[in-house]
Formats: structure tokens, C-alpha cells, sequence
């Protein structure tokens, strides 16, 4: 019997802890074929594609006339209501046993992200959020930090290959100057749950794929967060710059890290 959903978000929670215990398990079942080398420091393995088909065989059974795109197969469908999905995000930290890798599953509806599901299963921390709903992590409400002072500040910064390694370079230069500390976490979607959980004060990455931010992006404005990414039907197509950061925060670190970045 087909498993039945009051609401897309319920569908969302439930999609992406299955997504989850799938990789767990492939995990503790691997063998020597179970990672391949996409390019410099680029690996998939066969978890992150059959997650994918998982999420994408739930999502054809119970909204079949809803589009996806997802990291591995790209897009399918042409329908305005997309599933925007990552079944591993942080392959590199999964594949070595590291906790911060995530499922992240982001839903839109006519160029607005209407939902967002980010499942880091190695922590059980299962984090959600509806579009003027508020934000939630297994159940309790979510809100960003309210931490005003750079020196007192952490910030989470992503590095894209797709850009020039200097650039990424000089904004850790302008953090530290600024007196603010930073982390890389290897894990876009664990790194936007942590600004949503008040854990870090922002996070930053020149360029991210859709499937990397769009779940988190809603799930940080939710919890009160700022974000500065494209429109959503330009994060679909290409992925996006994203720079999230606690409100009272914005101004430090927009005007003296990132106003040449």
C-alpha cells in the first residue's frame, strides 16, 4: 500500500530521512568499487546515484507530475513544481565516515522556494522549513544567532573549484582582518543548517549548484537569517553565489569582506 501524505512538506521530511538510512546502510555495506574519481578531488560513489534513484522513484510514485533535478541525473520534467535534490552533500566527508555530509531536498512552485528539508543522519538533526512558516530542527524552532560583534563571529566559508583559488584566498584574509574566525566544513547544505541553528554567524561560498543551496537558503530565512543569492529561476539554471548571515552581522561582514569579493 502506497504510504499517504497530508502535505509536500511531510512528503519532504519523510523522502529525505529515507534518503538518508539509504546512505547509512550503503555505507556500512561498501566494497572496493564503492567510490570513483570525477576529477581533482571530485569523487561520487555508488550511494550518492542509487539515494538519487530513490528519491526519484518516491517522488514519481507520489507526484508524478512534478519535475526534479538533482546533482546526478540532472533535470526530468517540464513542470513549474520542482523537487531540487542532493542525495549526498559532502561526498568526500561520507565517504571517509566524517559526520558532516547531508540529504538536502528543496521543493520550488513558480520561482519561489516553497519548501526546504536538509537531513545530516550521522548527527540525527533533521532541519525544515515552509515558506512563511518558520524554521525547525527536529522539532524545535530554529533561529539564527544574534551575535552583533565581528570578533566574537564565526564564519563558515565554502570553496568553489569554479573559481580562481586567490579569490578564496583574500576573503579569508579580509575575515581574519575583520576579527572574525572561519571554518570549511566540505558540506554547502551542513554549512547553511548551521547558520539556520544559531551555530555560526554566516556562510559563504562564490558559487553554489541549486541542489546545494536552495534548501538551505529558505531554511536560513526562515530561521531569520539574510541571504544574497540569485533569483530562483537563475539558481536553477546555473547555481548561484550565496552569502548568508545573522541580520546583525550583515553590514560587517557585506561592507568589509565581501564588497570586492
Amino acid at each position: 500500500m502506497t504510504k499517504k501524505f497530508e502535505t509536500k512538506l511531510d512528503f519532504a521530511k519523510y523522502l529525505t530521512r529515507e534518503a538518508g538510512k539509504l546512505a547509512q546502510k550503503l555505507f556500512r555495506d561498501r566494497d572496493q568499487a564503492f567510490v570513483s574519481v570525477k576529477g581533482l578531488q571530485d569523487f561520487v560513489t555508488i550511494a550518492d546515484r542509487q539515494v538519487e534513484e530513490e528519491i526519484r522513484a518516491l517522488i514519481a510514485i507520489h507526484f508524478p507530475g512534478d519535475a526534479v533535478l538533482g546533482e546526478e541525473e540532472g533535470r526530468t520534467g517540464n513542470s513549474d513544481a520542482v523537487w531540487v535534490i542532493d542525495p549526498i552533500d559532502g561526498t568526500a566527508n561520507y565517504m571517509r565516515g566524517l559526520p558532516d555530509w547531508a540529504v538536502s531536498v528543496g521543493y520550488c512552485e513558480k520561482d519561489e522556494i516553497e519548501l526546504g528539508v536538509i537531513y545530516a543522519p550521522d548527527r540525527d538533526e533533521l532541519c525544515w522549513a515552509s515558506k512563511g512558516q518558520g524554521a525547525f530542527c527536529n522539532d524545535e524552532p530554529l533561529h539564527v544567532s544574534d551575535c552583533s560583534r565581528p570578533d566574537q563571529a564565526l564564519l563558515l566559508l565554502g570553496r568553489s573549484s569554479r573559481n580562481p583559488l586567490q579569490d578564496y584566498l583574500t576573503v579569508i584574509e579580509r575575515t581574519i582582518g575583520a576579527q572574525m574566525e572561519y571554518r570549511r566544513n566540505g558540506s554547502a547544505a551542513v554549512s547553511l543548517m548551521t547558520v539556520a541553528q544559531g551555530r555560526a554567524e554566516g556562510y559563504y561560498e562564490a558559487h553554489l549548484n541549486s541542489w546545494d543551496a536552495v534548501a538551505g537558503v529558505l531554511i536560513i530565512r526562515e530561521a531569520g537569517g539574510h541571504v544574497q543569492a540569485c533569483p530562483v529561476p537563475e539558481m536553477l539554471e546555473q547555481g548561484s553565489r550565496v552569502l548568508a548571515v545573522t541580520p546583525g552581522l550583515e553590514s560587517a561582514v557585506s561592507d568589509h569582506i565581501f564588497s570586492a569579493a
